[in-house]
């Protein structure tokens, strides 16, 4: 059976909310683009709100619901999906997090714009970021410019990872995948592979997503996180052959902000960007 051109990857935990779960899937049904299919790797166990949310979904033929027995995290679910993507021979794959909420055109939009600049392997989107009651907190637009992208990639991620859609070629004839060791900064490691690998990135500017920021965003973020990002910037700048001094300071400055206190990371990150 045809399921479709694009494969929409999406992993939800125990931790996950079903409000917000139920939110994110219904986001993805409701796309005006509808050749597609919904891959939900559910993470090891989870709660009985959570299963029954999940359950409301198994007879959804726009849906394929993966049960793992263990957590092992974000890139190893996304990982196992593209394997079974790729064997399905999907044209694109699309991440969506089981808090967010997609517009509507977003996956029109974005196939659109990928099947008229073919050059293009990686389109992500600019998003607006919403508190957990869905109030608009911020509005955060997205560089288009490869160039500009792999300029600044070692004092800005390239791509809000959970608006991204690739060209499964890359998975599934290329052979990449996220580092499932990483239990964080797993995307920014793919995108730096990616780019030495001469991958063309693109992003459409405005925003497509709606990007949730909970209670926990900031206190997420603390001594692990920061020594991951510290290292994956050392990475990029090994790898894209990008080392300079300004480099260097700007990424013991982030570490400094990423080990400080919530307080000072929260207005950091509402000020500084």
């Amino acid at each position: 059976m045809n399921k479709g051109t694009v494969a929409v990857a999406m992993s939800v935990y125990c931790a996950d909310n079903p409000k917000f779960v139920k939110e994110a899937i219904e986001s993805i049904l409701n796309q005006s683009y509808t050749s597609f299919t919904l891959y939900i790797a559910v993470d090891g166990q989870v709660g009985k709100h959570l299963s029954s949310c999940l359950r409301d979904y198994e007879s959804n033929h726009k849906i394929e619901l993966l049960y793992f027995p263990e957590n092992n995290g974000l890139a190893q679910r996304l990982n196992d999906i593209i394997k079974i993507a790729s064997e399905n021979r999907f044209k694109y794959l699309a991440r969506m997090d089981a808090d967010d909420v997609s517009y509507t055109k977003r996956l029109e939009t974005q196939v659109e714009y990928l099947e008229k600049n073919p050059q293009v392997d990686v389109l992500g989107s600019g998003l607006n970021e919403i508190n957990e009651d869905g109030s608009f907190l911020f509005k955060k637009l997205a560089v288009q410019e490869h160039k500009i992208l792999v300029k600044n990639i070692i004092k800005k991620c390239p791509f809000n990872h959970p608006t991204v859609v690739f060209k499964m070629s890359i998975f599934s004839k290329e052979g990449f995948r996220y580092k499932s060791e990483l239990k964080n900064t797993q995307d920014y490691y793919l995108w730096v592979d990616l780019l030495a690998a001469g991958k063309v990135f693109s992003n459409i500017e405005k925003p497509l997503l709606d990007f949730r920021i909970d209670d926990n965003f900031y206190k997420r973020r603390g001594l692990n996180k920061a020594i991951n990002d510290f290292k994956s910037r050392l990475y990029a700048m090994k790898h894209l052959n990008n080392r300079s001094l300004t480099n260097l300071v700007h990424v013991l400055v982030l570490f400094s902000l990423r080990v400080s206190p919530p307080v000072i990371k929260k207005f950091a990150y509402k000020y500084l960007r």
